[in-house]
């Protein structure tokens, strides 16, 4: 962060104060040669004004000057400010001269003006050069001097008191002007220190983006007012989904927490909500998208309350910690199996010798042998030591005990008394005297045949992961910074949109179509920019067929991208239809509860623009559950199905026919009249035409049945309404046909229809 100069910023605060100050100093000259032309010789007068004029010129070449070195960057500081006194110098004695000359009128009022011109003059002076006292001084100091003396030598009437008056107010100037000149200098200091706090914040912001992007960490908003939920993507994809995916409601989170973590996770959540705790952490299980859980390490803080401590939103970052769990629990078993004796100390005289001066008891679980067996005179230590470790071991013991060094670590292999041996870790700390000579040898034995077994175990997993590499069906690409493909593997040349040879050295818009080449080509450069994996997803015809890919880019190095390409063609049908299905009712293909709301909410802002009223018919089946317990389910889903057809040729194309369960329909009319009574009347005639349509005998597989509708009418109009609300009206006033004998229709009025609670099977 680069930092100003406080002698360049005050001298250009100096040199922009005079675009004001000069023809102000100017215009003051003049008002007073015209105050006192009559009472001064004229000739003393123009020569005052020509000194005048000579200063205020030499002040404006040098602001003209300084103004065109800073433009070419040629501007010093120190050399400006020594300038910029000088011009004020000048400055000074030209009002000093006119002091002299304008003082000697011999009229007491003149010279009273006089005296008040020149302290506002003064004061002006102050205020513009606040920010060098020695400038101020410089044009304030003559001038204010010259006034007072050649007021007090006269000696007669009021002019020497007004003189020791001027005087005074000379010593007054001289000590503000170093305290506004201080001033100056704390808020510029001030404004320095607040300056680089703002850019210490914009690098901690910077960094924190960076460090929660590039950690793995996904954020979470909770907007506990609308009850929305903001899911980032990074938290989306820790458990298999993508953001559009989940539901932005606090229950998308609550039913993925594993059954056995629910109680201690809420039990933080509302400790924290509660205020009796600053930060809300813990630890717990959510279920993937494929079926297994993944640990997570979930951290919040409630950010906002309303005046009465209520939390109004609460922002966090959630992290995958299965990786650390996994080490955890490895860690808890070596942890086990030290605390079961896998350590073992031993004391030996000299690496020569091998003879064991003392060995600790757990030896014998570790070893084989008794501490009695390993501490006999006659036993060699050395003699355990595998025969292809024993060189090395004594050649860096005899090295280390050279070297003086306090502490060294081995690796070798022990034979058991069984006659196998096991790997152990060897941390040796030589025991010297005064001299420096090695008295003995102390040694923490570890056994660690168990995490040799795991190397071997992960080399062997490292060279089944390099097989599946080779055996992997996705297509391997790597690009120059132009695009260029340089080399290629793939599992699956099915994957290819050309042969090898035809696409190695040839850049991306030479090989495929340009709105691929170009997605591609650009990903390419944004991994290259930001060093982050970047997603492209492109389409390729091949053969007869479309295909969809989904290709990974990371970056090699700092000209070379790697691409792993992946046929999602199967993915995005399946995405497809399950889409279909999370919108549309299995049984009668109409569009269920979340399609309907949805498209309410568009309606409603449809209407909010055009001014037109909307409908909403809320119809429920008389006695279909007597239907349902004589006949069976079988046979009410085939009324259910006849309904369905009949609701939709009953109404426009463009409105909705909706099913929300069981035998409640509701139909949607948008579109209608500007007027209410006229877009009522619309609502009732379709009513009417749904009562007749549904009135008709339905052929029940080879039964004829009679079934009547229950219609409860309400409208819209914008979004005067939440959804729930117009739903509940509509509901309400399908009840009142209910109460009053079914098969009919009736409008909601706020003034005229109860909002009653009721259980829903008592509506057939």
């Amino acid at each position: 962060m680069s930092t100003i100069d406080p002698r360049t910023e005050r001298t250009r605060f100096l040199y922009n104060g005079l675009t004001a100050s000069l023809p102000i100093s100017l215009f003051a000259g003049v008002i007073l040669a015209w105050v006192h032309w009559s009472l001064v010789s004229p000739a003393l007068i123009l020569t005052w004004l020509a000194l005048l004029a000579g200063a205020t010129a030499l002040r404006a070449s040098l602001l003209y000057r300084f103004r065109r070195a800073e433009r070419q960057g040629r501007q010093q500081g120190r050399i400006w400010l020594i300038r910029f006194r000088r011009g004020a110098l000048a400055m000074g004695l030209a009002w000093a001269a006119g002091a002299a000359i304008l003082s000697q009128s011999g009229d007491t009022q003149a010279q009273f003006f006089l005296a008040f011109a020149m302290a506002g003059i003064s004061a002006g002076v102050m205020i513009a050069l606040a920010t060098d006292r020695l400038s101020a001084l410089l044009i304030i100091g003559p001038m204010l001097l010259s006034l007072g003396l050649a007021l007090v030598l006269p000696g007669e009437g009021l002019s020497p008191m007004a003189g020791a008056i001027v005087l005074l107010f000379l010593l007054f100037v001289a000590l503000m002007t170093g305290r506004i000149q201080a001033s100056f200098e704390d808020n510029f200091r001030l404004r320095q220190q607040a300056e680089s706090q703002r850019a210490v914040i914009r690098d901690n912001e910077l960094r924190w983006r960076f460090a929660l992007e590039s950690s793995g960490q996904g954020l979470w908003d909770w907007d506990m007012i609308s009850g929305h939920v903001y899911y980032a993507p990074r938290w989306a994809r820790m458990l298999g989904h993508e953001s559009a995916e989940l539901e932005p409601v606090l229950g998308t989170r609550e039913g993925r927490i594993h059954p056995d973590d629910r109680m201690s996770v809420h039990a933080q959540l509302n400790a924290h909500l509660r205020g009796e705790t600053a930060l809300y952490e813990a630890e717990y299980r959510m279920r993937h998208r494929e079926g297994h859980h993944v640990w997570v390490h979930d951290r919040g803080q409630v950010i906002e309350r309303n005046p009465s401590g209520k939390p109004v939103r609460m922002i966090g970052i959630q992290e995958d910690i299965s990786r650390r769990k996994r080490v955890e629990h490895s860690l808890h078993e070596e942890r086990q199996l030290f605390a079961t004796g896998p350590v073992a100390l031993f004391i030996w005289e000299a690496v020569d010798t091998g003879r064991v001066l003392y060995a600790s008891e757990n030896v014998h679980d570790l070893l084989g042998y008794t501490r009695m067996e390993l501490q006999d005179p006659r036993f060699n230590y050395v003699d355990l030591i595998h025969p292809e470790d024993m060189g090395r071991v004594l050649n860096e013991h005899h090295d280390h005990a050279r070297s003086g060094v306090r502490q060294f670590e081995q690796s070798y292999r022990l034979r058991h008394k069984g006659g196998y041996y096991r790997w152990f870790y060897d941390i040796t700390r030589p025991e010297r005297d005064e001299a420096g000579r090695i008295r003995r040898i102390r040694g923490y034995v570890f056994d660690q045949t168990r995490l040799k077994e795991m190397e071997t175990a992960l080399a062997d997993s490292e060279r089944k992961n390099r097989a599946l590499l080779e055996a992997m069906p996705d297509l391997v690409l790597r690009f120059n910074s132009e695009g260029r493909y340089l080399d290629w593997h793939s599992g699956n040349t099915a994957l290819l949109y050309a042969q090898p040879d035809r696409f190695i050295g040839k850049t991306l818009t030479q090989v495929l179509p340009e709105e691929a080449a170009w997605a591609l080509f650009e990903g390419i450069h944004s991994v290259l920019l930001h060093g982050r994996m970047r997603r492209v997803e492109y389409s390729l015809d091949i053969g007869n067929a479309t295909h969809h890919f989904e290709a990974r880019l990371v970056k090699l190095n700092n000209d070379e991208v790697v691409a792993v390409v992946r046929d999602v063609t199967t993915q995005k049908q399946a995405a497809e239809r399950m889409g279909q299905l999370a919108y549309c009712d299995a049984l009668t293909q109409l569009p269920n509860r979340r399609l309907l709301m949805e498209n309410i909410r568009h309606a409603m802002a449809a209407g909010q623009r055009s001014g037109q009223h909307g409908a909403l018919l809320f119809l429920d089946l008389d006695h279909f559950k007597a239907l349902n317990d004589t006949y069976g389910h079988a046979v009410g889903d085939l009324l259910l199905q006849q309904v369905a057809g009949r609701l939709r040729e009953a109404v426009r194309e463009a409105d909705t026919v909706a099913r929300l369960g069981g035998d409640e329909f509701v139909v949607m009319l948008e579109d209608l009249e500007l007027i209410e009574e006229e877009a009522l009347q619309q609502a009732r005639h379709v009513g009417q035409k749904i009562l007749d349509a549904l009135g008709q005998p339905y052929d029940l597989e080879g039964m004829e049945y009679h079934c009547t509708p229950s219609i409860g009418i309400t409208l819209f109009h914008g979004r005067r309404l939440d959804v729930e609300e117009l739903m509940r009206r509509a509901d309400q006033a399908m009840y009142q046909v209910k109460k009053t004998g079914r098969n009919g229709m009736h409008v909601f009025h706020a003034s005229t229809t109860r909002l009653l609670q009721f259980p829903t099977q008592d509506r057939h």
